[in-house]
């Protein structure tokens, strides 16, 4: 029923309206008369805004890529800040390293050489008591010897030495094996 109605009221129309492609002037002039008129009231009232809206939009965008720019220099300076501090660093751990093995060499260094100097003081402390040694050895090889010889002389001679012969022969005999035994 309504379908009914509408195509009956586009036959109504259609009866006393004009062909679509026919050209008609008064049609022209008042589309013409509108879209004038809809420019200007636009123009008027719709185009400043607008202009202003576009013209923020393109101050905002140049603003961010300003904005942007200054951000990627200063990331820039700062990546080179750090580049240049990280050189620092490497330059002071390679020195600290190289004062580490100056340091474990020089220890090294005192470590041995007191080690000599130990060395040293050992062997002539043993050169020491093996002379003390050698020493008290050759008195007492030479006192027996001179005990034994003049007891022997004793017997042979038939009287006993005193006290101070009997030194002064053990004294003559030690010097004479000494000057005997380092020759």
């Amino acid at each position: 029923m309504l379908t009914e109605r509408l195509f009956n009221t586009a036959m109504l129309l259609g009866a006393h309206s004009h062909p679509p492609l026919q050209f008609r002037v008064d049609t022209l002039i008042f589309s013409l008369l509108i879209f004038l008129g809809l420019a200007a009231i636009l123009l008027k009232f719709a185009w400043k805004p607008i202009m202003e809206g576009l013209d923020s939009r393109e101050g905002r965008i140049a603003d961010d890529i300003e904005n942007a720019r200054l951000a990627n220099e200063q990331a820039q300076e700062s990546l080179k800040t750090y580049q240049d501090k990280l050189a620092g660093v490497e330059g002071e751990a390679s020195a600290i390293i190289a004062e580490a093995k100056q340091d474990a060499l020089a220890a090294k260094e005192k470590i041995v050489t007191e080690a000599k100097t130990e060395a040293q003081r050992e062997r002539d402390k043993a050169l020491a008591d093996i002379s003390a040694a050698k020493n008290a050895a050759v008195r007492d090889l030479a006192e027996t010897s001179v005990d034994s010889a003049v007891s022997l002389a004793g017997n042979i001679v038939g009287r006993s030495l005193n006290k101070d012969d009997h030194s002064k022969l053990i004294q003559e005999a030690v010097e004479r094996f000494k000057s005997g035994s380092s020759a």
